[in-house]
């Protein structure tokens, strides 16, 4: 069983998203995602290997975080209760300016009983308004473990990211990044995996996931899968399909009905 629940504001304004997964069975490779996240695990283990630093591993009463745009991927160990939350960036930073975690788990149980208890209120009850009670708790989440990201990235990788966050896509592909740069396609290839932990293909599609994925929470009823694809990049409604999947755990067509019902 799996649930996706957006997370909205007083003033009507989804600043996060909650998904729940009863049982998982499948795992996830590397990729990233645009928004700071979170997860707790009712039973079971969890493996999350970062790039250029340990794996870790979640377990019940521990809490593992995403920090925006870190390439993780995760191997399961017989997990149950899976509950994945992503919150909004500018939310987090109203909370705290500096939001970046050197950890990656955090074993502190109070803190896991609080979020478990709200994300079980958010999808069984009538909690219609979580902000409250889950800014309170992300709060003291940020002023414990949370700081300044004193990891760096080097001005090529930052002018890299800039410049595949701002290209439509129809001029989104590594030969059009090369030239940008200026670097040999295969040098370029193999210094960008090397920093960044996927390649600049990867990237790039990745990219195009997230993409799609706002699209289809902004989308209408109206608005078809086949142009949300051509629109977020993808060849075709299946190769969005695939990809989709892999990286969020349900398909595009469930995201988008999500996001129609709950938003009615």
């Amino acid at each position: 069983m799996k649930t996706i629940k957006h997370l909205y504001s007083k003033e009507k304004k989804i600043f996060g998203e909650l998904k729940y997964t009863q049982d998982v069975f499948s795992d996830y490779r590397k990729h990233f995602h645009n928004h700071f996240g979170l997860a707790l695990i009712d039973k079971g283990q969890i493996e999350i290997n970062y790039h250029h630093r340990d794996t870790v591993t979640l377990n019940n009463q521990s809490i593992v975080i995403f920090n925006p745009q870190q390439v993780h991927q995760s191997q399961i160990k017989n997990a149950q209760g899976y509950y994945v939350l992503f919150l909004d960036n500018q939310w987090c930073h109203n909370i705290k300016k500096d939001f970046f975690f050197e950890k990656n788990i955090i074993e502190e149980k109070t803190i896991y009983l609080q979020l478990k208890h709200i994300f079980e209120d958010i999808l069984y009850t009538t909690l219609s308004t979580p902000e409250v009670p889950l800014k309170e708790v992300i709060h003291s989440l940020f002023k414990s473990y949370a700081g300044q990201n004193n990891q760096k990235e080097t001005e090529i990788i930052l002018k890299i990211r800039s410049w595949i966050d701002k290209q439509d896509e129809t001029a989104l592909n590594v030969e059009n990044l090369a030239r940008y740069v200026g670097y040999n396609k295969s040098y370029l290839i193999r210094f960008f995996k090397k920093e960044v932990g996927l390649t600049p293909q990867q990237y790039i599609l990745n990219t195009k996931v997230n993409r799609a994925k706002e699209l289809l929470l902004n989308s209408s009823q109206q608005q078809t899968l086949a142009d949300i694809s051509i629109n977020s990049g993808f060849f075709d409604q299946s190769h969005l399909n695939r990809n989709f999947k892999n990286q969020f755990g349900t398909s595009p067509k469930i995201y988008k009905k999500v996001n129609i019902v709950q938003d009615k």
